[in-house]
C-alpha cells in the first residue's frame, strides 16, 4: 500500500499531544517551520520533499513500521509498550528538556496509606497505568512480578489511587519533586525515557530517504546542543608572547583561528566556547595579557560528530 503517498519525498512523521508543540518548535529552529492548524499534513516552502504527517503518539510505531510515515519521532516509552523496539530503527536520540537534561523517569508510585514500600508489595494488586504492556513486561523483568492487576488509564492517573480504584500507579516523571509534593511515594524506577527519531527499514535502505532523514536528524541535534548552553564566537586579541598559553587554556567546541594582525606583538583569535567555559576563562585571559575578549551569541553549532550518528 501507498498509504496516500505521492512522488519519492520524504514522510515524516509528527507526534500528536505532548511532543507535539516542543517537536514543532525545534523543527522551526532547524529550518523546517510548519504552521500549526487542524491539518494533518504540513509541508514548508524551504523543503518541498518532505511531508510532514501529525500521527497520534502511540500510534507512531505501527505507523512507522507499515510505512505509512517513512521516520517520526515519538517516545521510547510507546516503542517499548507497542512492542516494537527490534521492528524499527533508532537513529536519533532528544532530549527536550532543559532542566535536567536527563532522560525522563517512569516510576511506580503510591500513596502511604496503601502500605506499598517496594516493588513486591504490589503482588496480587492493581496499579494505575497509561502504559500497560510496558508496567507488566517492567515489573516481570525488574522484579520477577507478573501477579498484578493492570488498570488502563487515559489521563488522572493519580487519582485512581486517591479514589481506590488502584493500589498504585506509574508516571513520567523529571525528578519526582510534584508526585512527592502530592504526598506519594515513589517505589521504584522501571524505565527511562526521551524522545527518539525512528525509521522505517525500506525507508533507510533508500539512500536519498536516508540521507534526508539524517539532515534532520542533525539540525534538530544543532538546535538542542544549543539550547542545553549557550555558546559564544568569541574574539580576542592574543599577544604573541602567550599564544601557545592561550591555545592550551581554550576548550574550543572547534579548533581556534589564529590570524595575524599587523602589530606582530599580537595575533587575532576566534574560538567557540561554551558559556560555562567563558566565564572561567575571561579572568584567566585577562592576567595573561589577552585584551577585548568579545563573545557573540551562536544560535546553532554542526560538528563532525553529528554525522553518522544517533
Amino acid at each position: 500500500m501507498d498509504f496516500g503517498k505521492t512522488g519519492g519525498g520524504l514522510y515524516f512523521g509528527i507526534p500528536s499531544g505532548s511532543l507535539n508543540e516542543q517537536v514543532l518548535r525545534i523543527l522551526a529552529k532547524a529550518g523546517h517551520p510548519l504552521e500549526t492548524g487542524r491539518r494533518y499534513e504540513l509541508t514548508t516552502p524551504y523543503d518541498p520533499n518532505v511531508v510532514f504527517r501529525v500521527l497520534d503518539r502511540k500510534e507512531m510505531p505501527e505507523k512507522v513500521k507499515k510505512g505509512v510515515v517513512d521516520c517520526g519521532i515519538t517516545g521510547k516509552d510507546y516503542i517499548f509498550e507497542a512492542g516494537m523496539e527490534q521492528q524499527v530503527e533508532v537513529i536519533g536520540n532528544f532530549i527536550f528538556s532543559k532542566r535536567t537534561n536527563q532522560p525522563s523517569r517512569i516510576v511506580l508510585a503510591s500513596r502511604p496509606e496503601h502500605g506499598i514500600e517496594k516493588p513486591e508489595d504490589c503482588v496480587g494488586k492493581t496499579i494505575a497505568t497509561e502504559l500497560p504492556n510496558l508496567t507488566r513486561r517492567r515489573m516481570k523483568e525488574l522484579f520477577g512480578i507478573d501477579d498484578i492487576n493492570i488498570l488502563p488509564s487515559e489521563g488522572k492517573t493519580e487519582a485512581k489511587v486517591v479514589m481506590g480504584e488502584s493500589d498504585a500507579f506509574t508516571d513520567i516523571t523529571e525528578t519526582g519533586e510534584t508526585l512527592r509534593a502530592n504526598g506519594n511515594n515513589i517505589v521504584a524506577e522501571i524505565f527511562t525515557s526521551n524522545p527518539q527519531l525512528i525509521a522505517n527499514a525500506d525507508a533507510l535502505a533508500d539512500p536519498l530517504k536516508r540521507e534526508k532523514m539524517e539532515d534532520i536528524r542533525i539540525c534538530m541535534e544543532a538546535v538542542l546542543n544549543a539550547e542545553k548552553e549557550p555558546v559564544y564566537m568569541v574574539f580576542m586579541d592574543v599577544p604573541t608572547r602567550v599564544l601557545d598559553e592561550v591555545e592550551q587554556l581554550l576548550p574550543a567546541v572547534v579548533s581556534p583561528t589564529v590570524s595575524p594582525v599587523v602589530d606582530e606583538a599580537w595575533r587575532s583569535v576566534s574560538v567557540v566556547i561554551n558559556e560555562s567555559e567563558l566565564n572561567i576563562l575571561a579572568p584567566r585571559l585577562l592576567r595573561l595579557g589577552v585584551d577585548g575578549i568579545v563573545p557573540v551569541p551562536v544560535p546553532k553549532v554542526f560538528t563532525q560528530d553529528m554525522v553518522g550518528g544517533s
